[in-house]
This record gives C-alpha cells, structure tokens and sequence, in this order.
C-alpha cells in the first residue's frame, strides 16, 4: 500500500482493538509500533505480537506513516490534538472511537492547522474477532493534504481484501443517531434484563431450568454484554446526547405500554405487533428470522457456543 507508507504507530495499542489491528496491519507488511501507559503489559503484548513498541509518545508518531488512537472515548479528542503537532507531513491519523461528534471536532482542527490527513473509524466488532468476513467498518473523512483521496482509497481497500464491509457516513451526528439505536439501545435493555431478573429474587440459575427458547437466547445475550467493559458502555450511553432522546421516548413507551397491559387494551397491544411487523417486514432478516432463532438455539442446546462477543 504505496500511498499508505509502511509504518503505524498506534496508541493504545497493548489492549485489545489495539492488538487486533496491530495483527491486522501486520499481515499487509506494515512496521509496528505500540504506544500505552502500563509499560510492563506493553511490552509483554509487543513481544507476543513480533513487533516494536516505544514509550515516548512524541518519538513513537514522528516518523509514523499512519497513527491510529484506540484509547477511551473521553480521552481520545485530546490524544488527537497532543500527537498531531508531531507527525509528518502528508501522515494519517485516525480513531476507532464509538461516538464521533467530539472527535470528529478534533480531527477536523489537526487537520486545518497541519499538513495531515484524518479519518474517523469505528469497527463494529470487538477484541474477540476471528476472522473479519463481513464485518463492518464505519468510515467517517474528515480530510486531509491533496492525497487524501487516494489515501483513503488504499485505506478502503486494504480493509475489504480482508473481507470488511465498508459504510461511509458523512456526518459525525448521523453516526451517534445510528449509534444510539444499534449499540446503546440493546445494550440497555439487556442491562436492564438481568436487573429485571435480579430483582425478582430467584436464582438466575433456577430460572433457567424452566427456561423456554427466547429466555435462553435473550439470557445469554444480556450475560454476555454484562461481562464487558462497563467503562465503555457507561460512554456510549452517557456521552451520546442522541441516546438521551431515545432514554426520553423509552420512557413515553414504557407508560403506554403500562396502561394497556393495565388496562386489558388488546386492540392497542394488537396494534403494537402489526406496527412492529410493517417496520419489520422489508428487512432482509424478516422472512427467515424464526429460523435464524433456532439456528441459534441448536448451536447452544449442543453445546457448542463459545462467548466471544465482537461488540
């Protein structure tokens, strides 16, 4: 990838996004560098990984080709605009943040005051990928120096030959709305789930001895959400004012669906359903999703599913 140079640094890069692009960029004859604070872990994961790793920020991105910064949400704006100073001119720097409004601000200042290019990533997958066959990548161009197309076009490229989708959005805004509905929103309610349950009082583990099909998948489901970061899922809800707005109409939703559940209203909960399915209904899951539902419960009624979350 002539464009793109052959040298990353990247930031952050002993944890586990960090590590998988680090993997990644490796395997297209890119030279590694891995930035972190916890030196120890950096350096054991540097050693494991066959690449180098440095201490020094400044040091670590003068001569990088590319920069990328796979730190927190809230941190992530000021890394930005700390290294930018420092890199070379006609370099790349992105994020692979889950919420673009403010880094996106960010990115879009380095790129005015230097002579650099900036994108802002977000895989739609986690530290537990095997194997990136259609998985997504959002790109969100920012800009850059008048190789900024063609930088982008290789950098696309690069991650299709490794079987990612690519979806550009063109507004940082956008993307939080798409967020808020795609990863806060079953975040939550799978939050929610297991409070539910533990409310009740009874042992997760005697429910589960009644359990029909959807309770099983729905348990499993919200298990695997809870073993995550909590950090990061505190950050995607809690720093995406479009999530606010959403917790809003959850709210307006739960009381109407209180009083006709109150109320015996079977016309309105009929209307609920039928509303649903002409949502529904063009989706290209639709027509077969009772059969994905039990593809799913045969893979854990034989045992052989494994919690490797990529979300």
């Amino acid at each position: 990838m002539i464009m793109l140079g052959n040298k990353i640094t990247i930031i952050g890069g002993s944890g586990g996004i960090g590590q998988v692009f680090a993997k990644l960029f490796k395997n297209h004859g890119f030279e590694i560098t891995l930035v972190a604070r916890n030196q120890e872990k950096l350096k054991k994961v540097a050693k494991s990984l066959d690449v180098l790793f440095q201490t020094d920020l400044k040091e670590s991105v003068a001569d990088a080709d590319i920069v990328m910064v796979t730190i927190p949400i809230e941190t992530t704006p000021n890394m930005i605009e700390y290294v930018a100073p420092y890199m070379k001119k006609d370099a790349l720097i992105f994020d692979v943040t889950s919420l673009k409004e403010k880094v996106y601000q960010s990115l879009k200042k380095v790129q005015k005051t230097y002579p650099i290019n900036s994108v802002s990533l977000h895989p739609m997958f986690g530290p537990g990928i095997q194997k990136f066959q259609n998985y997504v990548m959002i790109m969100l161009k920012v800009g850059g120096t008048k190789s900024y197309d063609r930088k982008m076009q290789s950098l696309k490229k690069l991650f299709e030959s490794e079987g990612l989708i690519i979806r550009v959005v063109l507004d940082p805004s956008y993307h939080d709305k798409i967020m808020a509905l795609v990863l806060g929103v079953p975040h939550m309610f799978n939050i929610l789930f297991i409070d539910l349950l533990r409310n009740a009082q009874i042992p997760l583990s005697e429910l589960t001895k009644f359990t029909g099909t959807t309770f099983l998948l729905q348990k499993v489901f919200a298990e695997s959400i809870i073993q995550r970061e909590v950090h990061m899922f505190g950050e995607i809800q809690m720093n995406n004012s479009e999530f606010h707005k959403i917790l809003d109409s959850f709210h307006k939703l739960l009381t109407e669906y209180r009083n006709i559940i109150k109320n015996n209203h079977m016309n309105k909960f009929e209307t609920i359903f039928s509303d649903g399915i002409e949502y529904s209904s063009k989706d290209s899951h639709f027509k077969r999703s009772y059969n994905y539902f039990y593809d799913f419960m045969k893979i854990l009624k034989e045992k052989k599913y494994e919690e490797k979350p990529d979300l």
